[in-house]
């Protein structure tokens, strides 16, 4: 991917950076290469029918994993549920969609090392292997292989467009097993995530959604955010009449950037491109500003700024 600082006006689209704008740059290439494998994806990728199955398929692994976890030992599940409460690696809070879908699937890996742990020390001190947790950790590992052979269009579906309440854990649950209960939780909003992905693709018809454009201009509402400190609104600063095209400081830079690393011509007429059904064609710069719009207003509903106040908007402009 290439990309100068004369292709887009940083200093002027990112007021109050904190990076070199090097550095800036060298992100937005990283990125646009990323876009354009995404964007390969989209129109050469896994047909719908193929999506469908690679899900039922983890919805098959989901229930052999839950069924695991439910039919442990009593003398088991304080055990694992302390494996897995000190856990070094600290899962992040929920802040968002994207990243409770992420705190979901690590668990899944945390579940498999518990078991294999927990498994190695009773086998040391009783010199006999307990069956159910080796039986959970290979549904735990088999679950993870399944996740990671998700091609990223469906991924991201997964992660991005199935929302769902925050995990709350009941009051009653003991100090003891409170690991395995979250676990457990996070488990079965997994399993409701693929189940609504799954659903949603069978009641599609028509051409593929295009996923890599959007999945872009979610990254970089995280850089403007991350480089300015100034949230991403959906307020235009120069008139409150919808226009068709991101208006706001925000909504300006996405634009900008989005158009810069569009693929180049020559991209659009190897040869496999051309040949491709072409479901995520190249838009002219309107069609391109209403798809970045829309994107990005489904970025700020996830991403409310602080103080937000809760309501319907009279005016929705970027």
């Amino acid at each position: 991917m290439r990309l100068s600082t004369s292709d887009i006006d940083l200093r002027a689209l990112l007021p109050g950076y904190h990076s070199p704008i090097e550095q800036i740059v060298l992100s937005l290439r990283d990125l646009g290469g990323k876009y354009h494998r995404y964007l390969h994806q989209d129109e050469l990728g896994p047909t719908r029918a193929e999506r469908m199955a690679a899900l039922r398929s983890l919805l098959d692994q989901l229930d052999v994993l839950s069924a695991q976890l439910n039919g442990l030992p009593d003398h088991l599940v304080p055990r694992l549920s302390k494996h897995l409460a000190s856990d070094r690696r600290r899962i992040e809070s929920d802040i968002d969609n994207y990243r409770a879908h992420c705190n979901d699937e690590e668990v899944v890996q945390q579940i498999a090392e518990a078991a294999v742990d927990e498994g190695r020390m009773l086998y040391t001190a009783s010199a006999r292997r307990d069956v159910e947790l080796m039986d959970l950790s290979g549904a735990a590992e088999r679950m993870v292989q399944l996740i990671w052979a998700l091609d990223t269009t469906t991924a991201g579906a997964v992660a991005i467009d199935a929302e769902l309440p925050r995990l709350e854990v009941d009051g009653g649950v003991g100090s003891d097993v409170i690991g395995y209960a979250v676990a457990c939780g996070r488990i079965e909003r997994l399993r409701r995530r693929t189940e609504l992905t799954l659903a949603r693709l069978e009641c599609q018809t028509g051409p593929e959604r295009r996923v890599s454009l959007g999945w872009l201009v979610w990254q970089l509402c995280d850089l403007y955010h991350d480089e300015t400190g100034r949230p991403v609104t959906n307020s235009a600063v120069e008139a409150y009449l919808y226009k068709g095209t991101p208006r706001s400081p925000a909504g300006r830079f996405v634009l900008a950037a989005v158009e810069a690393l569009q693929p180049s011509e020559a991209w659009a007429q190897e040869a496999d491109h051309r040949v491709a059904p072409r479901r995520a064609r190249v838009l002219d710069r309107g069609g391109l500003g209403r798809a970045v719009y829309f994107a990005m207003r489904k970025y700020v509903a996830h991403h409310p700024p602080s103080g937000h106040r809760r309501g319907r908007r009279k005016q929705v402009t970027l």
